[in-house]
């Protein structure tokens, strides 16, 4: 099982409060944790998150998701 700080920066599924949530892990902090989704930001409270997983095929980031996402994630 990866380990959490590993995630960020990686497309993860989030799973809280009986609802799937899909984005690029920006942030945990001990109250919330932050998604950049592909058209809005989430923001979703720790207290209901049940699970965290990367989001991949074959448990692989390819270079092309992470080209996708880099200007979400990093500034210019």
């Amino acid at each position: 099982m990866p380990d959490i700080r590993n995630m960020i920066g990686k497309e993860v599924l989030v799973t809280a409060n009986g609802m799937q949530y899909s984005g690029v892990l920006i942030e945990i902090s001990d109250t919330d944790v932050h998604l950049k989704g592909m058209f809005q930001w989430l923001t979703l409270p720790v207290s209901s998150v049940g699970a965290i997983v990367l989001k991949d095929r074959e448990n692989n980031i390819t270079e092309l998701d992470l080209e996708r996402w880099r200007m979400y994630i990093e500034p210019e």
